[in-house]
């Protein structure tokens, strides 16, 4: 008979140590997520439809909050100290608050030039360049106007952009990325166009004539005894039967959304971008609303509210106020809620006022 060893006490701990960390190890790798920060709700809900459960989001703006006056708090440094990409609106839309933040945090890769730092503005066809930075022009973006995602379509090039992003921060990640983007560009051709239209001539057609142009010539070509018109749906087709209609906003942050629905901004309550408007100018609005059918005036939730209660008063006009960020109103829980809620309410209040 054998004598029976013993085995010590530290090295049974030992072992069982290391077979727990063996264990522990790939849980603890696949576990890992990309932290992603992001400036805007909007970049917030687009990188969650591509990053899905592969990344670890931080927003920094929330949807009732001005973009130009966001209020940099100390905690968004310390998520920016350890994050893998920042994505920003761009176009200086965030200059009064982004800066600082990164700067703080002192973190490479989000700094401007930094791997991890990504302008989803990056492709897209920007519009109101100004050729005058003067002051008195007010408070003017030099490289255009910031708020490009008010066009749906532009999303897809943002989605472009961030997919692209999170592949280079987590290879692994590459085919999911890639499937979520598709994923979400096939959503969003059928939320703008409608599906009956899309699984007839294809999203990636439509979009095409969108951006060209020349969708409108495109939607009268014949099909089945009619034209493609018959089954636009979706975001446009809502908005079909008020195109060429004219309104009046606050600021210059609905012209990319005018321009993808046919819409026409006759003038704003701001005289100049970021200028509060003066009695001369208000008193300028009273004779021209109810005008030519000029019976809406749009607003946001967080501008002030006394010049358009002012105008109402006035001229009996309606005044809708809209959301232009994921989590504006309770209803626009992400970006296609955001759409479904403004073209409905849009909608509606252009077709009261017929």
């Amino acid at each position: 008979m054998q004598p029976t060893r013993k085995i010590s006490p530290g090295l049974v701990l030992a072992a069982a140590c290391a077979l727990l960390a063996a264990l522990a190890a790939p849980a603890t790798a696949a576990e890992k997520k990309v932290k992603v920060v992001a400036s805007l709700p909007n970049l917030g809900s687009i990188a969650t439809a591509i990053g899905g459960d592969r990344i670890d989001l931080t927003v920094i703006g929330s949807g009732v909050q001005d973009a130009h006056f966001v209020d940099p708090k100390p905690s968004f440094i310390v998520k920016m100290k350890s994050a893998d990409l920042l994505l920003i609106n761009g176009l200086d839309l965030e200059i009064g608050w982004i800066p600082p933040l990164s700067q703080g945090a002192r973190n490479a890769r989000v700094l401007p030039g930094g791997a991890g730092y990504v302008d989803a503005s990056t492709g897209i066809p920007v519009v109101e360049i100004p050729s005058n930075l003067s002051r008195s022009e007010g408070d003017v973006h030099p490289y255009g106007n910031p708020h490009y995602l008010t066009d749906p379509l532009a999303a897809e090039t943002v989605a472009g952009t961030i997919a692209a992003a999170l592949t280079k921060a987590d290879p692994a990640g590459a085919d999911a990325y890639e499937q979520n983007r598709k994923a979400f560009v096939n959503r969003l051709h059928a939320a703008i166009f409608g599906k009956p239209l899309v699984d007839l001539v294809g999203g990636a057609k439509l979009a095409r004539e969108a951006t060209a142009g020349t969708l409108d010539a495109f939607l009268d070509s014949a099909v089945g005894g009619g034209t493609l018109r018959s089954r636009l749906g979706g975001w446009l087709g809502a908005m079909a039967p008020f195109r060429g209609r004219s309104i009046v906003t606050y600021h210059r942050d609905w012209s990319y959304f005018a321009s993808r629905f046919g819409i026409v901004v006759a003038d704003y309550v701001e005289p100049k971008p970021g200028i509060q408007p003066s009695a001369r100018h208000l008193e300028e609005l009273v004779g021209s609303l109810g005008k030519n059918g000029l019976n809406l005036i749009v607003t946001r939730p967080y501008v002030e509210h006394r010049s358009t209660d002012y105008l109402t008063e006035k001229t009996g006009v309606t005044v809708l106020t809209l959301p232009i960020e994921v989590g504006g109103d309770p209803a626009a829980g992400d970006y296609f809620a955001l759409f479904d809620l403004i073209t409905s309410r849009l909608a509606a209040a252009l077709g009261k006022g017929k």
